[in-house]
């Protein structure tokens, strides 16, 4: 995903501070190149260009990435734990950069119309974001892309009004929380710590465990409207042929797939998407929600491993390190393009 903010008043903290390093960065600060197609660019990505965390643009229909801003560097920058951009329900971007040892996250808001970033007061210490509907989830424990983490009693999620990032309540979740996923167009988030899955109600404070499939190993989560979809290896043979087994019911979707290593999932209002790396290629496939028939295929040659899946209007995008590849789901045609660094959120 997750493949996981506040409204248009925001806090701002040092606005003329920001537009000042942004209006310098425009020059090309430690020779990063800015590009101006903050209008094309439907994607917002967090690359490292040149050793600084920058804010990239992704233009599909024209297949190119470019730098568009480059966030402040701080000497207490916690260069272990990848920074996070989110999409809040009302359009917003937020940005977080963790900070050393018990410092509160730096945040900032994205302000595509006039190409700068805007501090924002309020961070919490090492918190993902997960945008709903109306509220806004910070949760503890979610270890970074790639990492370890140690094994806890319990793990906090923060809910939050967006307008002022207000905490209305905060929930409890057994274990270590090792996937989390939202939809903005729910106040319902899924979690999942080893072999237990949750659902949360941001409204209520409601915490609900849901029943897996006994020996199910999960290993993706997405959760569509509120509802999870747990995507874990099958145990039966598949002699190397990639395929998906989708069940639903009415509070879960098991997803078991035969044939590869599931890299990343992504959820659209009717479908499912999978990138399922089969040795040096990924097999992309696009289910139907309710009924688990296949939508669509399509192979990525000479792509052994996948970062994210994102769907769009222009087509799928495949995220690697390096690079993106736009994916026409009807055809299977593909166009690969360069990332200007090494992808840190998506």
């Amino acid at each position: 995903m997750a493949r996981f903010v506040t409204p248009r008043h925001s806090h701002r903290l040092a606005v003329l501070a920001s537009a000042v390093l942004l209006a310098t960065a425009c020059s090309g600060p430690a020779g990063v190149e800015l590009g101006k197609d903050w209008k094309g660019s439907t994607s917002l990505v967090l690359v490292e260009v040149d050793g600084l965390v920058t804010v990239v643009g992704v233009n599909p229909d024209r297949a190119r990435a470019e730098s568009l801003a480059v966030v402040p560097q701080q000497a207490d920058d916690d260069h272990s734990v990848s920074p996070q951009l989110v999409e809040l329900a009302d359009g917003r971007r937020v940005l977080t950069v963790p900070r050393e040892g018990n410092r509160p996250d730096r945040r900032y808001q994205v302000d595509r119309d006039d190409h700068v970033l805007d501090g924002m007061t309020n961070g919490e210490r090492l918190r993902r974001l997960l945008p709903g509907r109306t509220l806004v989830a910070e949760v503890a424990g979610l270890p970074d892309r790639g990492s370890a983490t140690r094994h806890i009693a319990a793990s906090s999620v923060l809910v939050k009004e967006p307008a002022h990032w207000t905490v209305k309540r905060e929930l409890t979740i057994p274990g270590t929380i090792w996937l989390a996923a939202s939809d903005p167009a729910s106040d319902r988030i899924c979690l999942a710590g080893g072999a237990k899955v949750f659902v949360a109600e941001l409204t209520t404070g409601k915490v609900t465990p849901v029943s897996l499939p006994s020996g199910m190993d999960v290993e993706n989560l997405a959760c569509p409207g509120g509802h999870p979809v747990i995507v874990g290896p099958s145990t039966s043979d598949s002699s190397g042929v990639v395929n998906a087994t989708l069940i639903r019911t009415d509070g879960e979707t098991t997803v078991s797939v035969t044939g590869g290593r599931v890299d990343a999932v992504a959820a659209t209002g009717t479908s499912v998407l999978l990138a399922v790396a089969t040795g040096d290629d990924t097999e992309i496939l696009e289910l139907d929600t309710t009924t688990g028939k296949e939508l669509h295929r399509a192979t990525v040659k000479g792509l052994p491993a996948s970062l994210d899946i994102a769907a769009t209007s222009a087509g799928w995008l495949l995220y690697t390190e390096h690079s993106v590849t736009r994916v026409d789901p009807p055809t299977g045609r593909t166009k690969t393009f360069d990332l200007p660094g090494t992808l840190l959120d998506s």
